[in-house]
């Protein structure tokens, strides 16, 4: 199957629910957010149940809010309030690539979700693959608004295991990887040379990281990834990153794929390892996507760690 060009067609806001699909009136950021949902036997006057939740759900490397779909779609039928905003350069973002300069550009779209929650609430803060690295910083800078942290196949600095100890980690993994057709961009010379932007490529994505989605998931991937790049800019490689006054303070979970291919299931459990008061359960039979090929398992899974991190 050829490769598809990434190109956002003038429909794709339509994947997402109409009357869900709120835009930030103070800026351009896409924004999905599926208000709860009452529980079928409530009336129109009822209010949510005390045990609805707010679940913030962060995206991988290349990806946007749209690969929780599934999931988010769960959890509002349940009752609970969904986020899942797209990261600069990404999804439905309206910035290149190449016009994110810094990790903290990056990051932006999550810290503004966090910025809005209100004082007395506390969300569930969701991060998958690489978006474990921004969940990070959100747990450093706004404590006091996480009931708890899950990593999914994540990225998991801590005050215990640094980011770049992580990147050496999962640079030694890679380099026994083939890439199949994927792309990859430097830059830069000598010491200075850097990823400047990563694309998937269709037999890439199939046979490592969605080799147990839905052909049909595969396909949407193909339609909707962009190009993207981890960053490792002097604001997230330096030492006080995330800080175990902070960072430290926040309850963590983290979920082994145990059937992914990309960030291997021993190298998960030794994020965990790493970061001693993180909780570890497994995902049996998933593997780097279980938002898309388990999605009811995860579901189930994330409301339990709701109800017990309260």
């Amino acid at each position: 199957m050829a490769s598809l060009l990434f190109q956002l067609p003038p429909q794709v806001p339509q994947l997402y629910p109409k009357p869900n699909l709120l835009l930030s009136k103070t800026n351009t950021n896409p924004l999905l957010t599926l208000r709860r949902k009452p529980p079928p036997n409530c009336t129109k006057q009822d209010h949510p149940t005390p045990s609805s939740r707010h679940f913030v759900l962060v995206h991988g490397m290349c990806h946007g809010g749209w690969a929780w779909y599934k999931l988010a779609t769960l959890l509002n039928e349940a009752g609970h309030h969904v986020t899942a905003p797209d990261l600069a350069a990404c999804g439905l973002h309206p910035k290149r690539l190449d016009e994110v300069n810094t990790f903290e550009e990056y990051c932006e779209p999550l810290m503004e979700v966090m910025e809005a929650v209100p004082a007395n609430e506390r969300v569930v803060l969701v991060g998958h693959s690489y978006g474990g690295t921004p969940v990070s910083l959100a747990m450093e800078r706004y404590p006091h608004k996480i009931a708890v942290a899950v990593f999914i196949s994540a990225a998991m600095p801590s005050s215990t295991n640094s980011l770049a100890d992580i990147t050496k980690e999962l640079y030694k993994e890679g380099l026994k990887k083939d890439m199949m057709d994927s792309k990859a961009v430097y830059g830069g010379e000598g010491d200075n040379i850097a990823l400047r932007s990563f694309t998937f490529g269709w037999k890439h994505l199939q046979a490592i990281y969605y080799h147990l989605c839905a052909p049909e998931d595969v396909t949407l991937a193909t339609m909707v990834l962009r190009p993207g790049k981890p960053f490792y800019d002097s604001s997230v490689t330096r030492e006080d990153f995330v800080t175990a006054e902070n960072h430290g303070s926040v309850s963590r979970v983290y979920l082994v794929c145990n059937q992914d291919k990309s960030i291997l299931p021993e190298t998960q459990k030794w994020l965990v390892e790493m970061s001693p008061g993180t909780e570890l359960l497994e995902l049996d039979g998933a593997d780097h996507m279980p938002m898309l090929c388990m999605p009811k398992k995860l579901f189930s899974l994330l409301v339990d760690i709701s109800d017990r991190y309260q």
